[in-house]
């Protein structure tokens, strides 16, 4: 059996910037849900389903992602004064575990004879393995700027800290039902999770880096992004307004958490159109 399927959802990123109003969790999850932070994402595929019980299936993603510390009212993070956004182009292909459940009833809607019609549901289970890309950009001052060739934590300044890549792998999860409308249509809803390999999506994962070397190799531009805290240049004991949180962002101190690597999800309602009934599955009474 071959179906193609559509795809239109919201996202949401789990990453260093922006989420609870708290510090992060140590592995993210929902707990750092930002409701602000919510973009839209689409989903394109084809499946075929191979066996009663399984199917692969193959998948582009267009997704938008966007962070900001603006959005927390965590102390640190909103001094940190980071953001980011990004699309991110997404091919995977998984292995699908699904069960059909068949809903007897009546065929037609007959006067005075009550009673459910047959409906076929179709919950299921997935996961795989997948490739995406994505191009961060951060605003400062009204203006986008990428954040990558700008090494805002030093990247491929010093030996230490290495360049990241803008491709990387993916392990893709989800969990979702349909159900069918007629002989080729189907309609449902998914939940995904991406979980990959880098930290690195909203261009933070480390310490800050020494301004006076970041402006040497990376311009000034590269300054500006890597710390816009308002606080960045209050670093005197002696200031009647001084506490350590003044001096959070100095060279050294923590920007983010590398322990932890970003991920994202999506929320979905999908659109099946079946253009091969070969492949009938087995009823179960």
């Amino acid at each position: 059996m071959h179906k193609i399927y559509l795809g239109l959802g919201a996202s949401n990123f789990f990453g260093d910037l922006g989420g609870a109003n708290k510090i992060g969790s140590t592995s993210f999850s929902l707990r750092d849900f930002d409701i602000q932070a919510v973009r839209p994402a689409i989903q394109l595929g084809y499946l075929y389903r191979f066996d009663q019980y399984w199917a692969w299936r193959t998948s582009f993603d267009y997704i938008w992602l966007s962070g900001n510390d603006k959005w927390t009212n965590e102390l640190f993070r909103t001094n940190r004064n980071l953001n980011f956004r990004t699309p991110i182009y997404g091919l995977s292909t998984s292995i699908v575990f699904l069960y059909e459940i068949k809903q007897k009833g009546h065929q037609y809607n007959l006067k005075g004879v009550k009673g459910w019609r047959s409906y076929t549901y179709t919950p299921y289970i997935q996961a795989g393995i997948g490739g995406f890309y994505f191009n961060s950009k951060g605003k400062y001052e009204g203006n986008w700027y990428e954040l990558k060739p700008l090494s805002t934590e030093g990247e491929g300044i010093v030996s230490t800290r290495k360049k990241y890549s803008s491709v990387q792998f993916t392990i893709p999860l989800g969990i979702g039902i349909r159900v069918k409308i007629d002989q080729q249509w189907e309609i449902g809803l998914e939940y995904s999770q991406w979980i990959t390999f880098t930290d690195y999506i909203d261009d933070v994962s480390t310490t800050y880096f020494d301004p006076v070397a970041l402006e040497e190799y990376k311009g000034q531009d590269a300054v500006n992004l890597a710390n816009p805290s308002p606080t960045a240049l209050i670093s005197d004991p002696s200031n009647p307004g001084y506490s350590p949180l003044y001096r959070s962002t100095l060279p050294g101190q923590q920007r983010g958490d590398p322990r932890d690597h970003d991920h994202f999800m999506g929320l979905f309602l999908t659109v099946y159109y079946s253009f091969n009934e070969k492949y009938v599955p087995k009823l179960r009474w």
